[in-house]
């Protein structure tokens, strides 16, 4: 028995909002159980193909092997319970706590190069300037896109609404995009400034560089969006077509 039999009972399952790991589980369990089934039958002295199609039956069709898993709303995914707080509120989390992350990391990279290098040279500290910039353009550029890829990667395994999965985006997108951080150094104390496009003075080279960061989020979204949908159309569409010459 082709393990595509049973993409149509997964799909149902994950539409329904049965978390993928139960899915997975109870679609391995099945395929155990019908290859056992197969077994018994050709042991009676069925062909191949008709013991599979007997043990199919045996086994039971989808609409009851879905009820079995649809009548435990406890299997269901938090995204699928609560999407409101899974694509509405932990981005929102997320880019605060990656900021936050940014600057205990950056803190503590201050204090081990302070221990390492007391007096530091002109060299030395410009490129550590450097570095310290390098690494906040980077955090506070590349984290939201990876927030924003993860939710849309969550939305497709899932197989949550477009809407919500574009919600944990645009959240992502617009919080992690309007902030920035630089640290200077002129040789007798450093400072380190965190710039956001929520609050005064609004720097405009903040939200510009925004803009630039939210549009990038969601062309990097909608390509990783897209191709996982063709993916899944392009492997129900060999499981139909398995499943046809099969039949045949």
């Amino acid at each position: 028995m082709q393990p595509s039999r049973f993409d149509a009972l997964r799909e149902r399952l994950l539409r329904a909002g049965i978390a993928p790991r139960h899915v997975r589980r109870y679609v391995g369990e099945l395929r155990d159980h019908l290859d056992d089934l197969v077994r018994e039958e050709t042991a009676d002295g069925a062909s191949r193909g008709a013991a599979e199609i007997k043990a199919r039956t045996r086994l039971g069709n989808d609409e009851d092997l879905a009820e079995v898993m649809l009548a435990r709303p406890e299997l269901r995914s938090i995204a699928a319970r609560y999407p409101w707080a899974v694509f509405g509120v932990s981005p929102f989390a997320l880019v605060f706590a990656a900021l936050v992350l940014c600057l205990v990391i950056e803190f503590a990279s201050f204090k081990v190069i302070h221990a390492m290098v007391a007096h530091p040279t002109v060299a030395q500290r410009e490129f550590f300037i450097s570095a310290i910039n390098l690494w906040n353009a980077f955090w506070t550029t590349v984290t939201p896109l990876v927030i924003a890829a993860a939710f849309v990667v969550v939305g497709l395994r899932q197989r949550m609404p477009p809407a919500w999965t574009f919600v944990g985006v645009a959240v992502a997108c617009f919080f992690g995009a309007f902030q920035d951080i630089h640290f200077s150094d002129d040789g007798r104390h450093g400072e380190l400034t965190f710039y956001t496009a929520f609050l005064p003075p609004f720097p405009m080279k903040v939200i510009v560089g925004g803009l630039y960061r939210i549009v990038a989020g969601f062309m990097l979204a909608g390509a990783i969006y897209w191709l996982g949908v063709h993916r899944r159309h392009a492997v129900t569409a060999e499981s139909d077509r398995t499943a046809s010459q099969a039949a045949e």
